[in-house]
């Protein structure tokens, strides 16, 4: 087996060294320090043409730059005359963005210095559809012109096959494969025939870019196999050397999930896994009195059998301590084994990814463990000004939550926990059951309907929804319709909850719920994870599927039509 393995490597060795670009310096070398002081960050500009000032009015544009702790959307506005801007974070290199320009064009653009993209509506319009990537009437212009030219074209070459192959990989990645050399062959097998297409497709578009296809294709090829590792099986030592050497060159979803997989595999290895129990916070210097009497009876029952039932409730009751030590021990772990494992840079851009909480406070508490162990001038700028940020939200959410205001209510489920000025009305709900939670819904707002939100503070998804249901909240605010947001307790707490929606100024009606509705939710709509939807109309009746995303409703005409 290991020979096998070793000619592998050997393989892969040979395409990597032909994959180097010269004259570039990745961001994981020590030259790239100097760089990130001296370069500008990219400009990213653009206009839409022969459109009209109601068009202007209407469109959004949508954008999801990636960084180096992930995907963050933003919203751009056109200007009178159609121009807009995308504003980037931080000045480094080859900066992937994914596009939404209304429901008229899409795209993924790359910024390196300086790009102008230019599009001509009426051609647009013409073609019946959301166009993607490349169309006639659309012009990528500027420095950066050729390279998002070259980069989308391939995107577009021989598409179907391609997707076939990652879906092919995927398989290969999810499956149990008995012999490790079996699924190295498979993956190889795979990722040659993507090179073979990526060859002819360089063959023919002749680039200075063309290293850039080679380094993403490795990334995702090298990134599938971290992910099929991470069952708890290690490598061998040199398969993850050559792995190891790999530099990313983009900042793209390929690189962000490269450093992801990577840093997962390690960290789901058996000898690295880490569980935080009860007996873990019983020597926390600041427990509460109530947190003491749990603790007291969790011992005091430690050796009954059968375990009395109220030892679930005293365990539950402990979570929220118990998730913060895990985040602290695991971000702890994370620092130590990444300095061990990567030179100074790399283990510095992978910290970076450790901090992956969607709570404010939570990325706060992370960010103040991470900063002080980083070396890297330009990835200490970088944290320091997420930190600085995470401050300033965190304040802003506490500001309010602090206020209060005149919302709506919801009558059938008594006093709420807050109400706040941007419109949010706040309950907690336990022990209830799924019917008489509907009940009291449709009590409380006879006449109306309802959008019900099921979601969770960790859920990525959902989140990103959020801005959409806001919007539409203000589309709606002359229709018979309510949101209403119910939140799982798992993985989560009530503090949470009430910062994310004053983060997001969420207003609506919110419900923070026990596990037991959630589950029983999920089974009477037939939810499937989270985020989850529900429309029942005026008279009470439930519409399956009426919404499958919320950023599908495009606006008021889209949320009248349901009432009809």
């Amino acid at each position: 087996m290991k020979a096998c393995i070793t000619s592998w490597i050997l393989l892969i060795t040979v395409v990597t060294s032909l994959a180097q670009p010269v004259g570039v310096v990745a961001i994981e070398d020590p030259q790239f320090d100097a760089q990130f002081v001296q370069r500008a960050i990219p400009q990213v500009t653009g206009k839409l043409l022969h459109v009209s000032p109601q068009e202007i009015k209407e469109t959004t544009i949508t954008y999801t730059p990636v960084t180096l702790l992930g995907q963050k959307t933003k919203t751009a506005q056109l200007a009178a005359d159609g121009s807009f801007q995308l504003e980037l974070d931080y000045p480094l290199p080859y900066q992937q963005i994914w596009v939404h320009v209304g429901e008229l064009f899409y795209t993924g653009l790359y910024a390196n210095k300086q790009l102008y993209v230019e599009l001509d509506v009426p051609k647009l319009k013409a073609a019946g559809k959301e166009l993607a990537f490349k169309a006639d009437g659309v012009r990528y212009l500027g420095e950066d012109g050729p390279l998002n030219e070259y980069m989308n074209e391939y995107i577009l070459f021989k598409r179907a096959d391609k997707l076939a192959l990652s879906s092919r990989m995927r398989q290969v990645r999810q499956s149990q494969h008995p012999v490790e050399t079996e699924a190295l062959a498979a993956f190889t097998s795979i990722s040659d025939t993507l090179e073979t297409i990526q060859a002819e497709f360089v063959a023919t578009h002749p680039s200075p870019y063309a290293w850039l296809l080679e380094n993403e294709r490795l990334s995702e090829f090298y990134s599938q196999i971290c992910l099929h590792y991470r069952g708890g099986h290690a490598m061998e030592a040199a398969l993850f050397d050559q792995i190891k050497a790999h530099k990313t060159y983009l900042r793209s979803n390929s690189s962000w999930v490269f450093y992801m997989y990577l840093s997962a595999y390690f960290r789901q290895l058996p000898p690295n896994r880490m569980i935080v129990s009860w007996r873990d916070v019983v020597h926390l210097s600041d427990l509460t009195e109530s947190e003491k009497a749990a603790i007291d009876s969790l011992r005091s029952t430690e050796t009954l059998s059968p375990a009395p039932a109220h030892r679930a409730q005293w365990k539950k009751q402990l979570e929220p301590r118990m998730r913060k030590l895990h985040q602290d021990r695991r971000i702890a772990r994370g620092i130590h084994w990444l300095d061990s494992l990567y030179s100074p840079s790399r283990a510095d851009i992978m910290k970076l990814q450790l901090n992956d909480s969607k709570d404010i406070a939570e990325q706060k508490a992370a960010l103040e463990q991470i900063l002080p162990s980083m070396t890297t001038r330009w990835c200490k700028v970088i944290a320091q000004k997420e930190y600085d940020h995470a401050v300033e939200q965190l304040a802003s959410v506490n500001r309010a939550l602090a206020t209060s205001g005149n919302s709506p209510t919801a009558a059938g489920f008594g006093s709420p926990l807050q109400q706040t000025d941007f419109g949010a009305t706040l309950y907690k709900l336990s022990s209830m059951s799924g019917a008489d939670f509907l009940a009291r819904l449709r009590q409380s707002f006879a006449g109306k309907a309802i959008v019900l939100d099921r979601w969770a503070t960790w859920c990525a998804p959902c989140l990103q929804e959020m801005p959409h249901s806001k919007k539409l909240q203000q589309d709606a605010k002359d229709l018979p319709i309510v949101f209403v947001y119910v939140c799982t307790a798992q993985g989560s707490d009530e503090d949470k909850w009430k910062r994310k929606i004053a983060e997001l100024k969420l207003p609506g009606i919110h419900f923070f719920i026990d596990e037991a509705l959630d589950a029983k939710l999920g089974e009477l709509f037939s939810f499937r994870g989270y985020p989850g939807y529900a429309f029942i109309d005026q008279k009470g009746v439930y519409k399956p599927g009426a919404i499958t995303w919320l950023s599908v409703i495009k606006g008021k005409e889209d949320l009248a039509a349901l009432l009809k």
